[in-house]
């Protein structure tokens, strides 16, 4: 009968083969191999073509997809798997009410690191605006350099945090960007600003669809956007009760402030403990919910794909 320290010992030598024999092939054609995976998978699942290959130039993974570009040290299969890292389907998520459209202008707050932003550029196109809000160093500067590689002139990423009052806050940079927050022990301040200021500031006057994603922060955030709630003709916003705590309590407080601003307001309905606490926004003609646009354009990356 075999032991358990036989089995561990086992386990332990064929592990080390492994091992041996990836770095027998050498990085580069391991690499070279994942790509080419990569990219048959990218290309079957977007039904277009789709490459991923490591560029030496930059240490990551270069990444062309439909909706466009990116670079990472992770690979991915598909834009929604870089934006969603497969926890949900960002269509029925982000736009189950309103699905932004060639021409819109629509404002990301809470952008990470353009998982996103990435769809949005291609939903509104050259024609449209997208206006990029986050407030995080990290993921702030992918944001940017997803901005430079795709050569957006209509996505404006802004590094600032939106919130009742202009001032600064002091935000928590955790390890998990996705849960920084302004309200456990923040460690770095940043700018912080109002909707109708930005808007102000922007000279935009109108908005076809806001994102909301501010970990708690939103039932803050809507209340410096007095002024531009009669122009804003719909909404996503993510609220964060399923966290459990005081601060991430938000549902109740921004319902009720939509209600009295006008907006009629759905929720997301069965699903994930998070995506109950997804609020959906609007005003005006009910016969814009559902309009189905089709997939983004695809992106012609031209002469650049030289530069990895």
């Amino acid at each position: 009968m075999t032991t358990n320290a036989e089995r561990i010992r086992w386990i332990k030598k064929r592990a080390i083969r492994r091992v041996d024999a990836y770095e027998g092939l050498g990085y580069g054609a391991v690499r070279l191999l994942l790509g080419v995976v990569t990219t048959i998978r990218s290309t079957y699942n977007s039904r277009k073509l789709a490459t991923v290959h490591w560029s030496r130039g930059n240490g990551m993974w270069r990444h062309n997809f439909p909706e466009g570009r990116l670079l990472d040290r992770q690979r991915w299969h598909s834009a929604e798997h870089y934006a969603t890292r497969g926890a949900y389907d960002i269509y029925d998520l982000l736009w189950r009410h309103y699905k932004p459209a060639t021409g819109d202008v629509v404002i990301d707050v809470g952008a990470g690191n353009g998982g996103e932003t990435l769809f949005l550029a291609g939903m509104v196109g050259k024609e449209g605006r997208v206006v990029a809000i986050e407030p995080a160093d990290v993921p702030f500067e992918r944001l940017v350099a997803m901005c430079a590689l795709n050569r957006w002139s209509h996505v404006e990423p802004h590094k600032v945090a939106l919130s009742a009052t202009s001032g600064t806050v002091s935000i928590s940079e955790s390890e998990s960007w996705v849960s920084s927050n302004i309200y456990e022990g923040g460690t770095s301040e940043v700018r912080s600003t109002t909707l109708d200021d930005l808007c102000d500031q922007l000279g935009i006057t109108s908005v076809n669809w806001l994102k909301m994603n501010i970990e708690g922060a939103e039932k803050e955030a809507i209340q410096g956007m007095e002024r531009m709630a009669p122009n804003v003709k719909n909404m996503t916003i993510s609220c964060h009760d399923f966290l459990g705590t005081d601060w991430g309590r938000s549902k109740m407080v921004v319902t009720k402030w939509l209600k009295d601003h006008g907006f009629e307001v759905r929720t997301h309905g069965p699903g994930l403990e998070a995506e109950k606490d997804y609020i959906y926004a609007w005003r005006g003609d009910r016969n814009q919910v559902d309009r189905d646009i089709g997939p983004p354009p695809l992106y012609d990356f031209g002469e650049s794909e030289a530069e990895c």
